[in-house]
């Protein structure tokens, strides 16, 4: 049956082990007569290659007990060029994120900047707040939830305070988190108990995307201790246990953290490192954004030799009598997008749905405000509720359903919208080049002319974005794969991009 002429949405197949994969696709390349054709100049003819083409991909034994859903969209006339079981609902994984970032740059704008504010008490008689190195009173932090406020933020903000004369804080150091309410774990994160970076909580006091840096060196002699580094260091964290530097692998370090209390975060070391080898470096999650972004600051006042003589808490700063004497500002929107876009950062997709909640509806920021602002954003675009299942901003776990349809349908509205077009665009990961597409596509016809979003969990693998050619009109494909291994998945999209890129212009074709 011929499919109707324009969008690839890819449908629900299924797929079975991988060990047969390379063999059973090669099988497929070599023996397809669509497959060994080169695609034809004509138009129609050029339709019924690429039509032959990826119904062989689809054919492969490798994907026989697969659910796959797939669209390939022209973005002007929205019609599908080729479709397989486009309307079917599927874990779409970090494609998730496409969604969420198209509300989040229509909604908020490209322009949009979070700010993290240090204020004090304004004198009544309007004197100066500093006097004599000394503040009387807290020292107040408004935290905004910015995804990329790091530990040299911190260090930029008491630079700040150092040059206004500030050397003694006589209250104590008040964390404002009120941008958002006290949650911090992202809907279904709970799924799994794990100390891993893709896990880390949500906060507006945010830090180093809420996790710490551990580095373990190994020692020059077998048998001794290696070396533990922490960043940053903090009186948040707590570093329990040891590696082995080992003569033989195998040699596998272990780090996990978790609740040291009062706040704190406990990271545990453990197992064993390779004699000689490089220096291995993992992140991990905090336990309590708000004790570790706290007690880091002062820990960064007093490098800078600002002393605070109280205790750090957290509470809401007053609305009124505050002035502010040091604040930061983040990157646009449009630059924090690379980091769901190109990096896939679970943290940075959940800061953002909880800001785009607060921002739209009113703070604190909250994960139903956000989800409601996406469904907002979804029925003016006429996708309408109930028709999907949305639970958290980043896609993570078995939590959310898109169709390929669907996602074909948010990436042809963000395209065509001159205001976050380009910015949109811009995120999106080139094949064989940047971002989770680097080491694949490279030597096919989709290397740089495929800009796309991958979307990863166990037996679920998703690739949804825009393939291009020299002086062709793009095309808008959505392909969501589950129950199948990754590689499997891979290998196919792979090889659905690059028949796509020759589609559009024959000379492409390898």
């Amino acid at each position: 049956m011929r499919r109707p002429p324009a969008i690839i949405i890819l449908a629900a197949l299924a797929v079975g082990p991988t060990a047969a994969w390379a063999q059973q696709t090669s099988a497929v390349d070599a023996g397809s007569p669509a497959a060994a054709m080169p695609p034809p100049r004509a138009p129609v003819a050029r339709r019924a290659w690429l039509e032959a083409r990826l119904d062989d991909i689809l054919a492969s034994p490798g994907l026989a007990r697969a659910k796959v859903s797939l669209l390939v969209m022209d973005p002007d006339s929205a019609k599908p060029l080729y479709a397989r079981n486009e309307k079917l609902g599927l874990n779409a994984a970090s494609n998730v994120k496409i969604v969420t970032e198209a509300a989040a740059l229509t909604l908020l704008g490209p322009e949009f900047r979070w700010k993290t504010t240090v204020l004090a008490a304004a004198p009544p008689e309007g004197g100066k707040t500093v006097t004599g190195g000394e503040l009387r009173g807290d020292l107040y932090v408004r935290t905004s939830g910015d995804p990329t406020f790091s530990t040299s933020d911190l260090n930029a903000l008491a630079a700040s305070l150092t040059a206004l004369g500030l050397r003694r804080v006589r209250g104590g150091l008040v964390i404002d988190t009120t941008a958002f309410d006290n949650t911090t774990s992202p809907p279904v994160f709970d799924e799994k108990d794990e100390s891993a970076a893709y896990r880390a909580p949500s906060s507006a006091a945010s830090l180093n995307g809420n996790v710490v840096t551990v580095t373990i060196t190994p020692a020059p002699v077998t048998g001794a201790k290696a070396r533990v580094v922490v960043e940053p260091k903090s009186p948040a964290i707590v570093l329990s246990g040891g590696v082995t530097t080992a003569a033989r692998r195998p040699a596998a370090p272990v780090v996990e953290t978790s609740d040291a209390g009062n706040g704190r975060t406990r990271v545990t070391v453990r197992g064993r490192i390779l004699a000689g080898s490089e220096p291995r470096t993992l992140q991990r999650r905090v336990v309590r954004p708000e004790t570790y972004f706290g007690q880091t600051f002062r820990q960064v006042l007093g490098k800078r030799g600002i002393t605070v003589d109280g205790p750090v808490r957290i509470a809401a700063a007053h609305k009124n009598g505050l002035r502010v004497l040091a604040t930061r500002e983040s990157p646009t929107l449009a630059v924090v997008v690379h980091e769901l876009g190109k990096r896939s950062s679970n943290f940075a997709a959940e800061q953002l749905l909880r800001t785009l909640g607060g921002e739209t509806q009113g703070q604190p920021g909250t994960f139903g405000k956000g989800l409601e602002a996406v469904a907002r954003y979804l029925d003016g675009i006429g996708i309408a509720r109930g028709t999907y299942v949305m639970k958290n901003g980043s896609g993570l776990y078995d939590s959310n359903r898109f169709s390929a349809e669907q996602i074909a349908l948010v990436l042809r509205t963000a395209m065509r919208d001159f205001r976050i077009a380009s910015e949109f665009l811009a995120s999106l990961a080139v094949g064989g080049a940047d971002g989770t597409l680097a080491h694949r596509m490279a030597g096919s016809a989709a290397e740089r002319f495929v800009r796309a979003k991958t979307g990863t969990l166990a037996n679920v693998s998703c690739l949804s974005g825009i393939a291009g050619a020299p002086g062709s009109k793009p095309l808008v494909f959505s392909i969501l794969m589950n129950d199948l291994p990754t590689v499997a998945a891979r290998a196919a999209q792979d090889r659905i991009t690059a028949t796509l890129v020759a589609y559009l212009d024959p000379t492409l074709a390898k």
